[in-house]
């Protein structure tokens, strides 16, 4: 074999092993679908992560954020049906996986090819500063002590709810849940005295509470007295992990990419490595920081071992929470 022949051998051998864009993809601009309305987490992950992309030419082609409202299973099934062409993605949460285990929905995680986890968020448990709990454990012997007379405000089978059971299931307490809706509705709920404990995301949990710069704002009648974390994060310096007050609870939800199930894997690959290279650039680092998401990337084999993981700690609790 000459060089010349040789070395075109190696070009060609070296082009068909690199990761490609399947017929080259993408040609036309992508659709990111949020089941939710504007302004919540999955909103904010999927527009930090589109313009990030499109800042830094990542794709090549827009990537633009559609919110379908109503039950987030709409939008979910949206991008389920979907052609399979690498042109909409979805991004969701936790709760996907606890509304199938509930019977919520008919379908799943499993009926999506996974692309990508690209951040974890923490719950948070709040109280009003005058109830009197000055710490988990004294709202755990409360609800111990007065069984199902607190009321816990909730998105009934949503996270909130689930982190709430699992405080329950801890410590043999009992709350009243109550329906009120997410983290803004709930802290509303417990300003006006409607509720007296609420689980909110930590980024909640911070500008409900604190000033910019960590201390508790003098103006707030709402304070955090748990994180539900394995560890403490620095940016909630004066609030304790639960398993730091002896409550052996964590509760985490991570924020999740996924596809048609028939999309390509060459394309969920490509589409994956934006993601993964928009997660190194200064806007998602300040919207890590931001939004008291703690840094976190799986994609392929490794992503969708963790869903099987997560499937499995959340549905015992999911199917608690609708029984209740």
């Amino acid at each position: 074999m000459t060089l010349t022949k040789a070395f075109l051998s190696l070009t060609l051998a070296a082009l068909c092993a690199a990761p490609t864009m399947a017929q080259g993809w993408p040609s036309r601009p992508i659709s990111v679908v949020v089941p939710f309305k504007a302004g919540g987490s999955s909103d904010l992950v999927a527009r930090s992560f589109a313009a990030a992309i499109e800042e830094n030419s990542l794709l090549g082609q827009p990537v633009s954020v559609v919110n379908v409202s109503g039950h987030s299973s709409v939008g979910a099934r949206r991008v389920m049906d979907a052609a399979p062409d690498g042109y909409e993605f979805l991004v969701h949460e936790t709760g996907l996986l606890g509304a199938e285990a509930a019977g919520i929905i008919n379908f799943g995680y499993k009926d999506y090819k996974p692309v990508a986890l690209t951040g974890v968020n923490c719950m948070a448990i709040l109280v009003r500063k005058d109830s009197g709990y000055d710490n988990l454990n004294d709202l755990l012997a409360a609800a111990s002590k007065d069984s199902g007379s607190i009321p816990f405000g909730v998105n009934i089978g949503g996270l909130n709810h689930m982190s709430g059971i699992l405080l329950e299931n801890t410590a043999d307490a009992k709350f009243r849940f109550a329906q009120v809706g997410g983290s803004a509705d709930n802290f509303a709920a417990l300003t006006g005295g409607q509720t007296a404990v609420a689980s909110v995301g930590a980024a909640g949990a911070r500008n409900f509470t604190m000033t910019k710069d960590g201390e508790l704002a003098e103006d707030s009648q709402v304070k955090a007295i748990a994180l539900l974390a394995d560890t403490t994060d620095p940016r909630l310096p004066n609030v304790p992990t639960a398993k730091q007050q002896g409550v052996d609870v964590s509760f985490c939800f991570g924020n999740y990419w996924l596809a048609p199930k028939s999309t390509p894997d060459e394309v969920v690959s490509a589409f994956a490595s934006a993601l993964e290279q928009a997660s190194e650039t200064d806007r998602i680092k300040a919207f890590y920081d931001d939004s008291l998401t703690t840094p976190e990337f799986l994609r392929g084999d490794a992503f969708a071992a963790y869903l099987d993981e997560q499937a499995a700690l959340i549905g015992p609790v999911a199917k608690q929470a609708t029984a209740k």
